[in-house]
C-alpha cells in the first residue's frame, strides 16, 4: 500500500560502470537493469542482504549500450535491447541467451515492450520502424515489420492490455495507433490515428495502463473499448490520454471501424523542471511514475493528476523507473550509475521476506516449455573455416564434399561427415582468372561446376581437383550462375550477357539458348525437382519460366516485378507446402532480392500460372542467397547484407532462427544433403559450419530412408547403431549389409536379446528393413493431419485432434472454421499446447 508519508530509500546499488539506462521489476520482485556499459544485471532478493546479483551475472551479449530491459509477464525470460540492433532474450534460470532478435532494418533498438499476457513483444527504434514478435514456445518469431514514422527514431512503444492496439511515438512528438489485426509489412499499414505535436520537443516514452473498460451495445452489436495512455517528452510534462476504439461484432476479432476518434488529452501533469525521460503506470492503474533530467522521480495519482511524492536521491538525471507488481516498491536508474530501490509502503526492510529468485521463477509463471533450448531445437556453430583470402561467394554440399569459392579465384574442396566433421580440404589456386561467383555439385555424377566473372564455366573432379571439362561455356561477359538439374542430365549457365545456355551434362552439347529479358543480365537460376522447368532471375526484377523437357527458348511463364531492385537467388523445393487440399502448386520456388525480401511462389504445370504463397520479411538489407533444406524442405535459409542468416518455416512463413557470427555481409548458404549441417559464407573470408536442430535432421533421415532403394545395404556401423537406439538396444558392430544378409537368428544372438517377445519384435523390424521401401516410419500420431509431416509444436484444436501449430493457424487464417479432419464446424479456434505429445516426439527424435 502506497503511504506518501512513509516512503524511504530501501537500497542503493552501484554495480554498473556507466549510466543505468533502463530498469524493470518482474511479477515476483526480481529486478533487472541495463547500462551503457553493454551489460544487463539481474538481482534477486536475499533476506537480510536485500537485492544481490544473480550468480550468472553480468549478462554479456550486446556490442553496444543497452537501451531497454523488460521481464516477460508470462515466461521466465528477460528481454534486453541495444543500439547494436539486437534484442536478446535471456533465460532467468541460467542466464543464457536463448535468442537474439535482429531489428529488420539493422538499426539500433531504443524501446521494447511486452503485451500484458506476454504473447507479443514490440521492438522499435532508429529508422522509424517497429517489429512485432510472437513469443510462443521457445521461439520468438517476427510477425510484422512496419515502417510508419518516416525514418524518425521511435522512442516510445506499448501494447494495449487486450493486444488489439500498438502505439508508437517518435522524436518529432508524433505518436500513432495501429490495429494489430490489420498490420502489414513495410509501409503498407495505415495507422488508426495519428496525434501530431503530442510533445513539442519529441516523445520519450509511451505506456498503456493495464486497466481498460468495455462498453457493449446489445442492440446494434457495437463495442467501445477505452484505454488510458501515458506519454512524456522533452517539454517537461506528462500527458494522460483517453484512447477509444469502436468495433462492430463480438470478440477481439471484430473489425475496428475506420472512423476512430482522435485520442483525447484528459490530464496534463506538470511539475518537473526539465525533460521527462520515462513514465510508467502501476499494475493497478492508479499511479504514474515519471523520471526526469531534473534528477527526481515523481509519483502521480492518475485520478486527480496530483503529485503525491517527489523522490530525490540521485546526483544526476534519472533515466528510468518501474513499480513492483504490488506497488510496494519503485526502482529508479540514473546517469549517476546508481540504481535505487524505494519502499513505498513504509513496512519493508532488508530483513523482509520477498519471493524473488530468478532460478525458481518457473513456479511463478504459467510456463509450458520455455527455458534453455534443448538439442533438438538449437543451432550450434561447429567450424570456422578460414582458407579464403577474399570474399566467399558460394558454398555447396554434396554427399561427401563441402565446396566453397570466392573472389580470391580459389576453389576449396573439403570432406565432411554426418557427425559434423570437416576435413582440411584441397585448395585449387587460380581455378579461374577472376572472382568465382557460384559452385554446384551434381548429386548423381559427383561433378563439380564453377562459373566466374572471367566469362567461363568449368567442370571439375572433386576427388582429384583436376579439370574434367573446360571451354564448353565461354561468354564475353561474366558468368553469374550455374546449376545442375536434379536428374543430372542438364547443366545451365547464365550471366551478364543476359542469356542462359543449357547443355547436356555428360557431353556438354548445347541444347538451347534462352534470352533473359531486356539485356540487364541474369543473376540466378533454379530447376524444378523433376528437371522439367527452369526459372531464371534477372537484374530487371523479373523471373521467367522455361520448359526443359522439351526444351523451349521462349518463356512459358513470367513473374513481373518479382523483386523491385533485382533478383539475387532462386531455389526450388522438393515438395510443396500449401495447407489447402486440392489447391497445391505443382512446384514451389523461393526467390530473394535487393528489396530485403524472400518470396515463395507456387507454379502449376497445367497452365504455367505462378502465384505468391509467402512474403518473408525480416532482413535489414539485400538478401543475397536463398536455399531450401533437402528432402522435406521444411526450412528455407536466407542470407543478407545485414550479416545474418535466417531460417524460415516453409509451412507458416515464420522466422524460426536468426544465425549470426560473421563480421561481414553474408553472401551464400547451403544445407547438407542429410540436413544436419548448414554452411554460410561471407565477405569476411570465412565459411561457418553450423549444426542444425536435431528434429529437422532426423525428419530428413526418415525421408531419405523412405524414398531410397537399398540404402540399408550401405549403412555403416554408426547408422545401424542409430537404428538400434530406436528400440533401446545397445550399440553393436553390425553393418547394414549384415542386417540384410545375415540370418535373423545370428543377429538376435549377437544383440543378446533374452526376452522372447522382444526377440519377435526385433525380428519383425529386421524383416521390414528387408522390404521395399526400407525405412523407419514414425508413429502415425506424430504426423500432422494437414502436412503429413512430423510435428515440432503440436497443439490440440476444438475437434480434439492434434496439429502442427503453424499448419492449423494457416488453416484458420484462410477464413476456415471447420475441422481439417471431419469438416465439421468448430465451436472455437482456440489452440492448446499438447505438451505430452511434444515430449513423446522429442523422445522419439532423441537418437
Amino acid at each position: 500500500m502506497f503511504d506518501t508519508e512513509s516512503v524511504t530509500l530501501l537500497q542503493k546499488i552501484n554495480r554498473h560502470s556507466s549510466d543505468v539506462t533502463s530498469c524493470d521489476f518482474s511479477k515476483n520482485y526480481a529486478v533487472a537493469t541495463g547500462s551503457s556499459d553493454k551489460t544487463v544485471l539481474v538481482y534477486e532478493w536475499r533476506q537480510s542482504l536485500g537485492y544481490v546479483e544473480a550468480a550468472y551475472c553480468p549478462l554479456r551479449g550486446h556490442k553496444y549500450g543497452v537501451t531497454c530491459v523488460r521481464f516477460s509477464p508470462s515466461q521466465p525470460v528477460l528481454a534486453s535491447s541495444s543500439i547494436d540492433g539486437h534484442t536478446n532474450v535471456w533465460c532467468l534460470r541460467s542466464g543464457k541467451c536463448l535468442q537474439s532478435l535482429v531489428q529488420a532494418n539493422g538499426n539500433g533498438v531504443r524501446v521494447i515492450a511486452y503485451s500484458t499476457d506476454g504473447s507479443l513483444l514490440v521492438t522499435a527504434g532508429e529508422g522509424g520502424i517497429f517489429c512485432l514478435w510472437s513469443t510462443s514456445m521457445n521461439n520468438y518469431t517476427l510477425i510484422r515489420t512496419v515502417s510508419g514514422h518516416d525514418e524518425e527514431s521511435i522512442q516510445g512503444a506499448s501494447i494495449s492490455p487486450d493486444n488489439m492496439i500498438v502505439v508508437t511515438g517518435d522524436v518529432t512528438g508524433t505518436y500513432k495507433l495501429w490495429s494489430v489485426s490489420t498490420l502489414k509489412d513495410d509501409e503498407c499499414s495505415t495507422p488508426l490515428a495519428t496525434v501530431r505535436d503530442a510533445h513539442d520537443l519529441g516523445i520519450n516514452y509511451l505506456d498503456f495502463s493495464s486497466q481498460y473498460t468495455i462498453h457493449i451495445s446489445e442492440e446494434d452489436g457495437v463495442t467501445e473499448r477505452c484505454y488510458l495512455l501515458a506519454s512524456c517528452g522533452n517539454d517537461h510534462w506528462s500527458g494522460l490520454w483517453q484512447v477509444s476504439i469502436t468495433q462492430v461484432g463480438k470478440g477481439n476479432e471484430a473489425p475496428i471501424l475506420p472512423s476512430v476518434p482522435i485520442p483525447q488529452l484528459i490530464s496534463k501533469l506538470c511539475g518537473h523542471s526539465s525533460a521527462i525521460s520515462q513514465g510508467r503506470i502501476s499494475s493497478q492503474g492508479d499511479l504514474l511514475a515519471t523520471a526526469s533530467i531534473d534528477n527526481t522521480t515523481r509519483i502521480w495519482q492518475i485520478s486527480s493528476g496530483r503529485c503525491l511524492k517527489t523522490l530525490e536521491g540521485h546526483t544526476r538525471y534519472v533515466t528510468s523507473c518501474a513499480f513492483s507488481e504490488d506497488q510496494t516498491m519503485i526502482i529508479t536508474g540514473s546517469n549517476d550509475r546508481a540504481t535505487i530501490l524505494w519502499d513505498l509502503s513504509g513496512s519493508l526492510g532488508l530483513d523482509s521476506l520477498l519471493p524473488s529468485n530468478p532460478s525458481n521463477m518457473a513456479s511463478n509463471y504459467l510456463v509450458e516449455n520455455i527455458g534453455e533450448r534443448d538439442e533438438s531445437q538449437s543451432i550450434q556453430l561447429l567450424h570456422k573455416l578460414e582458407q579464403h583470402s577474399s570474399s566467399v561467394n558460394s558454398v555447396h554440399f554434396s554427399s561427401s564434399y563441402l565446396v566453397s569459392a570466392g573472389s580470391d579465384h580459389k576453389l576449396v574442396i573439403r570432406s565432411w561427415t554426418s557427425l559434423g566433421e570437416v576435413g582440411d580440404g584441397c585448395v585449387i589456386e587460380e581455378a579461374h582468372r577472376y572472382p568465382i561467383h557460384q559452385v554446384e555439385m551434381c548429386a548423381k555424377s559427383g561433378l563439380l561446376a564453377s562459373c566466374s566473372l572471367d566469362g567461363t564455366a568449368v567442370l571439375w573432379d572433386p576427388e582429384t581437383g583436376m579439370i574434367k571439362k573446360s571451354g564448353w561455356h565461354v561468354s564475353g561477359a561474366g558468368v553469374r550462375c550455374v546449376r545442375f538439374s536434379p536428374d543430372s542430365h542438364i547443366i545451365a549457365a547464365g550471366g551478364d550477357d543476359d542469356e542462359v545456355h543449357v547443355y547436356r551434362s555428360d557431353t556438354c552439347q548445347k541444347l538451347a539458348t534462352m534470352k533473359g529479358g531486356d539485356g540487364d543480365g541474369i543473376m540466378c537460376l533454379g530447376i524444378t525437382f523433376d528437371s522439367n522447368f527452369l526459372l531464371v532471375g534477372s537484374t530487371d526484377g523479373h523471373a521467367r519460366l522455361y520448359c526443359l523437357m522439351p526444351t523451349s527458348e521462349t518463356p512459358v511463364g513470367l513473374i513481373e516485378n518479382c523483386h523491385d531492385l533485382g533478383i539475387t537467388s532462386i531455389d526450388f523445393s522438393q515438395t510443396t507446402h500449401s495447407q489447402l487440399p486440392n489447391e497445391e502448386g505443382r512446384y514451389e520456388a523461393a526467390t530473394c532480392g535487393n528489396d530485403c525480401l524472400v518470396k515463395v511462389w507456387t507454379i502449376k504445370a497445367e497452365d504455367f500460372s505462378i502465384t505468391p504463397l509467402w512474403t518473408l520479411s525480416g532482413h535489414g538489407g539485400s538478401v543475397t542467397c536463398v536455399r531450401y533444406s533437402p528432402k522435406l524442405a521444411e526450412m528455407i535459409a536466407s542470407t543478407a547484407t545485414d550479416k545474418t542468416c535466417r531460417l524460415w518455416d516453409s509451412y507458416s512463413g515464420d522466422c524460426l532462427h536468426v544465425v549470426e557470427s560473421h563480421e561481414g555481409i553474408l553472401t551464400c548458404c547451403a544445407f547438407s544433403p542429410d540436413a544436419t549441417l548448414l554452411a554460410t559464407g561471407s565477405i569476411d573470408k570465412m565459411v561457418l559450419v553450423w549444426a542444425l536442430p536435431k528434429d529437422l535432421a532426423f525428419r530428413s533421415f526418415i525421408a531419405t530412408r523412405n524414398h531410397s532403394a537399398n540404402v540399408v545395404e550401405g549403412w555403416s556401423v554408426e547408422n545401424v547403431n542409430r537404428w538400434l537406439e530406436l528400440f533401446n538396444l545397445p550399440p553393436s558392430n553390425l553393418t547394414g549389409s549384415a542386417l540384410l544378409h545375415n540370418s535373423i537368428f545370428e543377429i538376435l544372438d549377437q544383440l543378446n536379446i533374452e526376452d522372447d517377445r522382444f526377440k519377435e519384435e526385433i525380428a519383425r523390424r529386421i524383416e521390414e528393413l528387408r522390404k521395399e521401401p526400407v525405412g523407419v516410419e514414425p508413429p502415425h500420431e506424430f504426423l500432422c493431419p494437414i502436412t503429413h509431416q512430423l510435428m515440432r509444436d503440436p497443439v490440440v484444436a476444438a475437434d480434439g485432434g492434434s496439429y502442427e501449430r503453424s499448419a492449423i493457424e494457416s488453416w484458420f487464417a484462410t477464413g476456415r472454421t471447420t475441422s481439417p479432419m471431419t469438416n465439421e464446424i468448430l465451436d472455437s479456434t482456440k489452440l492448446e499446447p499438447n505438451t505430452s505429445l511434444r515430449q513423446s516426439i522429442a523422445n522419439y527424435l532423441d537418437i
